[in-house]
């Protein structure tokens, strides 16, 4: 009898978890402990009630396991601004929940779109639809991006509906003109980080690099510039 072949539609895709916590971590450059409160809450003492749980920030597709999907990646993208700027993590979560609350919206880091102006945030975008007047959530948990929000949104590229289809990862202390020669695409090189004009996985150019080879031989071989294959070594390095 012959198998069935199983199809996932581009929304299936990006919401299949594929990645552990610790790859999404490197991917990003946030600590894995920090990743890991995102995604699965985390402990904290009051006066009144002891010992409680927050809830996780980013729901992950698969909590039984510990998995996540494309789409958590682009929510960790957008929560990583907040480590440049050391917002602390309570109003994040204060911040989010309000956007839960005012709009519906279960995942607000992964449909909203924000702008900046001065020490203001704004949420401009719902799910591809634009409010007709921007809303100031910085008052909201004192929650404040500045521009370094429109810095990492910048890099994650999104569908007509407002979903993301394409991250150029980007880690704290780059700058906003950093070039982006690395993409994490869900249908390219099985969802990991590749040079985003070739599609070759740079965890391959790096374990080539890591054997001994040079990196002229490397771009010869792969037929790219060397400025491509150093980019591709130090983000896997990093």
């Amino acid at each position: 009898m012959a198998r069935t072949k199983l199809e996932r539609s581009e929304e299936e895709v990006r919401e299949f978890p594929c990645y552990s916590i610790e790859e999404v971590a490197a991917y990003i450059g946030v600590p894995k402990r920090t990743l890991r409160n995102w995604t699965t809450g985390y402990y904290y003492r009051t006066t009144a009630h002891g010992k409680r749980k927050a809830p996780p920030i980013i729901p992950p597709a698969d909590p039984k396991h510990n998995l996540l999907s494309f789409y958590n990646l682009a929510e960790a993208q957008v929560l990583a601004a907040t480590r440049e700027r050391n917002i602390p993590t309570a109003k994040v979560r204060r911040a989010v929940e309000y956007m839960r609350e005012q709009f519906g919206e279960d995942r607000p880091l992964l449909h909203c779109i924000f702008e900046t102006a001065g020490q203001h945030l704004f949420l401009a975008s719902i799910a591809g639809r634009k409010l007709k007047h921007p809303l100031d959530v910085s008052r909201y948990g004192q929650f404040a991006f500045r521009s370094v929000l429109k810095k990492y949104l910048s890099r994650i590229e999104r569908d007509p509906n407002g979903n993301p289809t394409r991250i150029f990862p980007l880690k704290a202390g780059q700058g906003r003109r950093t070039k982006k020669r690395i993409v994490i695409h869900p249908f390219l090189s099985a969802g990991k980080p590749s040079l985003s004009q070739s599609g070759i996985m740079v965890e391959v150019i790096w374990r080539r690099k890591k054997d001994g080879e040079s990196i002229k031989n490397l771009a010869k071989d792969f037929r790219l510039r060397p400025s491509e294959i150093k980019a591709a070594i130090q983000y896997y390095a990093a």
